[in-house]
């Protein structure tokens, strides 16, 4: 697949690698289609090999552009807050398996079915898992999670987008349709966008499909509980193409929550209102 990930190579910025944390528990695997592989890790919550009758929710987190399989479990990242809050008590534990169709490869299409057909059916089979799925994106990765979930609403209960990249222009626009949204919003990353959608989805419909816009103003009623979280002070400009989106579900009529977060830039992640949030879900909230 071509396209969205050479677009997102100007993510090394949202993703950098670093150190995994001693302190978390995962273990690695991949499932194989053809040439394609999806590389993930599984991370479980302290305590899980001792309690062999308990079963946890299953949070599905989609990495940011330039990051890994394991970028949930980088020292000082989002998954040692987690964990920190989990062992005082104010979150829940989770089974999470991060998937990584490459550092800037977003699951979707071939690799969206990968994880639905063979990925996510093997985690569900190996570890004790209670029914629950949520998921949890961010940057390249809020695009995929919303992608996936809201295309298949019946695998997941929930899932947090923050500051997803996406904007609502394509090559299908009309002329004065896309000069008139350059107008609006500048040229950064729209016109590479388009183009790079271009080269990913052939047909229209297909791209109409798998666009979050699309599939709100086409009539989503899937039950999916979504939150939608960005950054006024968002560095990639995103704050403004997430707010369209925002005022996109609420004219479609698609049930979610909106939370605008100040002084964090690009970095959406690890503010605890969006774990709060999965952590009420996961509990039928």
């Amino acid at each position: 697949m071509r396209g969205l990930p050479l677009l997102l190579l100007a993510l090394l910025l949202a993703g950098c690698l670093g150190s995994a944390s001693e302190r978390l528990n995962s273990e690695g695997s991949r499932v194989v289609d053809d040439w394609r592989t999806l590389d993930y890790r599984v991370w479980l919550p302290d305590g899980y090999d001792k309690d062999t009758t308990r079963s946890y929710p299953l949070l599905v987190w989609f990495h940011g552009g330039g990051e890994t399989e394991w970028g949930w479990g980088r020292q000082g990242k989002i998954g040692e807050l987690v964990a920190q809050r989990t062992e005082k008590g104010e979150l829940q534990p989770f089974i999470v398996v991060s998937p990584s169709a490459g550092l800037f490869k977003p699951v979707m299409k071939a690799y969206e079915r990968m994880l639905l057909q063979q990925l996510l059916p093997e985690v569900r089979r190996k570890y004790r898992v209670n029914g629950v799925t949520v998921a949890f994106g961010h940057s390249m990765g809020g695009l995929a999670a919303l992608m996936v979930t809201m295309r298949h609403p019946e695998q997941f209960d929930a899932v947090v987008a923050a500051s997803p990249f996406l904007f609502d222009t394509s090559p299908w626009h009309s002329e004065a349709e896309i000069a008139a949204f350059d107008a609006k919003y500048g040229h950064r990353f729209t016109s590479r966008w388009r183009q790079n959608v271009a080269d990913a989805f052939r047909k229209e419909s297909e791209y109409r499909a798998h666009d979050p816009f699309s599939i709100a103003r086409n009539g989503f009623r899937g039950g999916l509980k979504i939150l939608l979280t960005s950054s006024e002070d968002d560095g990639l400009g995103l704050f403004p193409h997430n707010r369209m989106l925002h005022e996109t579900f609420a004219q479609a009529g698609v049930e979610h929550e909106w939370i605008v977060q100040n002084g964090v830039g690009h970095g959406t992640v690890e503010d605890p209102r969006n774990m709060d949030w999965l952590n009420r879900q996961a509990h039928g909230g």
